[in-house]
């Protein structure tokens, strides 16, 4: 089969990058031809040969990237759609192939793309379409997404509460999670001697993912080493701007109860920099997968009352911990929806340990310190019921999930017959809403 996967432009991809390297990867070994664009609501892209970003890395499709900021599109992959002549030129490409996987499945509502009406039109093609839905964002964040579900075969979901979500959608569903590595080509080894007993946290930086939280707890932590971070983002970017480092980011007795007043209005990141963090910056995969290698413990300080209405929302960055031999430490709320951090997937004291979405600094801290202490049997069945885990997220079943939904048949994780979810009117109208004001209007 010939399978294109489509972009649109969106700021803060994280973790789309990996998985768009690793679906395409699974795709080849499955025995499909994979091929991937970017979308743009231009009239022309200007031809580009050179780019002045360095420390970037060959990916999969033959594209050189940086874990920031993505891919450097060469022109040949970037359409632009805007009028009749472009929407045309478009067609005629996207019908040489059988199925097109929409990775961001709709225009995103920014200054791009207002008064952007076309771009319904770009999946009037006689081509089977799915569409992947990211975290847990539908369908309060793009209802606009019923535009075009009459296009689409299928919608596949990268986490539990994004696919169930998908009940407001009358199409078939399936959970295919975020495509990684195959756990055998990865599997760094779990000797627990020639670890460290310290951890790692990896994550872009912006709300729900809480870095801000993990930064604040670490002043409290007296057991671990080493403590590491990676990552960035618009939070990193507040926390650290000489003049413009929001309230939020500074030491208060209202976000830290144990806090010494002394301390009121300090920068949590100097706090945490001065008590021991190291900060490693935006790091590419070997560099992350060898800071894995040398640890016990990842931390994933995420947690979004919105995604947990849904379910759970495992992030990739515990999977590649697992993968290599680290256990997670994460949040109810975010790795398991549920309060007792009982989820679908990830277990609380089974294959993570739990820090509750609303423990204070000192609280987050004592947790992780008592974690440090762990003997050596319980990491062990800790890592191996993870591992088990993980093996869903692997690029070969991720990949196949999409076959299952284009030729009709039970797909992705859970594999229920005639899985379809149903028609929202209320969804319908706000997606028109938004449709009528921001795409054909200029508010």
């Amino acid at each position: 089969m010939k399978i294109l996967t489509v972009f649109h432009d969106l700021n803060d991809l994280g973790g789309i990058i990996n998985n768009q390297e690793h679906l395409h990867l699974g795709f080849l070994e499955l025995g499909h031809d994979s091929d991937v664009c970017k979308l743009v609501w231009k009239d022309e892209v200007r031809n580009r040969t050179t780019s002045g970003k360095t420390g970037l890395v060959m990916g999969s499709q033959g594209m050189r990237l940086d874990q920031r900021g993505g891919w450097v599109w060469p022109t040949k992959r970037i359409i632009p759609y805007k009028g009749k002549r472009n929407m045309d030129k478009w067609k005629a490409f996207a019908s040489t192939f059988d199925l097109i996987i929409w990775q961001i499945p709709v225009p995103s509502k920014n200054k791009n793309n207002l008064g952007n009406h076309e771009w319904p039109e770009l999946y009037n093609v006689p081509v089977k379409q799915i569409a992947y839905i990211h975290d847990g964002h539908f369908p309060k964040r793009y209802p606009w997404l019923y535009a075009i579900r009459h296009h689409l075969c299928g919608v596949a979901a990268t986490h539990p509460c994004g696919y169930h979500s998908l009940i407001h959608m009358d199409l078939p569903r399936a959970l295919a999670f975020t495509a990684q590595a195959d756990q055998g080509y990865r599997d760094a080894g779990e000797s627990w001697k020639d670890r460290l007993p310290g951890w790692f946290s990896l994550q872009t930086f912006k709300g729900w993912k809480r870095v801000d939280e993990l930064v604040r707890a670490v002043p409290y932590m007296k057991n671990c080493d080493p403590m590491r971070l990676a990552g960035g983002g618009i939070q990193w970017y507040y926390m650290t701007s000489k003049d413009k480092c929001k309230d939020d980011y500074l030491c208060s007795i209202k976000k830290d109860p144990d806090l010494e007043p002394g301390l009121v209005g300090e920068r949590i990141w100097n706090r945490a920099i001065g008590n021991g963090l190291d900060y490693m910056g935006y790091i590419q995969n070997d560099m992350r997968e060898a800071a894995l290698s040398e640890v016990r413990f990842l931390i994933d300080p995420s947690w979004s009352h919105n995604f947990a209405r849904y379910g759970d929302h495992p992030n990739r960055t515990s999977i590649d911990a697992v993968i290599n031999g680290v256990v997670p430490i994460a949040r109810n709320h975010g790795i398991a929806g549920a309060d007792d951090g009982i989820g679908e997937f990830f277990k609380n004291q089974v294959n993570y340990v739990m820090v509750p979405w609303d423990a204070t600094p000192k609280q987050f801290a004592e947790i992780v310190d008592d974690t440090m202490d762990m003997p050596k049997a319980v990491w062990e069945d800790m890592l191996e019921e993870g591992r088990k885990v993980a093996r869903l997220w692997g690029q070969i079943p991720v990949a196949q999930t999409f076959i299952d939904l284009y030729n009709g048949v039970p797909a992705g994780v859970y594999k229920k017959v005639e899985d379809v979810g149903t028609f929202n009117e209320e969804v319908f109208n706000k997606g028109g809403e938004v449709f009528d004001t921001f795409f054909c209007g200029e508010k």
